[in-house]
């Protein structure tokens, strides 16, 4: 891979940018190594905040479920009587021969 450059400007009416500007030309040290070090601790940190605040909801979620007691609905019995009642005989007569009517 060939050398990778970017350039960088700084604004000085951006009180962050200005801040940062003059931190930079303080350096005992390589700018670039001291923005490669950031970039690295930057995504470290956002990858470890992702992974903890993960964990942190399946621990919470763990111990919720702990806590809930699971019992199965009682299904109510159906009550089925085998014959049918004079109205419904009735009833299901007359229905039968509308239907038989259609077919003329």
């Amino acid at each position: 891979m060939s050398d990778y450059r970017i350039n960088v400007r700084f604004h000085d009416n951006a009180p962050a940018e200005k801040k940062a500007a003059e931190y930079l030309q303080t350096l005992n040290k390589s700018r670039n190594k001291f923005i490669v070090d950031a970039v690295i601790a930057y995504m470290n940190k956002e990858n470890t905040d992702n992974e903890t605040l993960l964990e942190n909801i399946r621990q919470i979620f763990r111990e919720e479920v702990q806590t809930v007691t699971v019992t199965a609905a009682q299904i109510p019995e159906a009550t089925v009587s085998p014959e049918l009642t004079e109205e419904q005989k009735a009833e299901n007569a007359r229905n039968v021969l509308e239907d038989l009517e259609m077919f003329g």
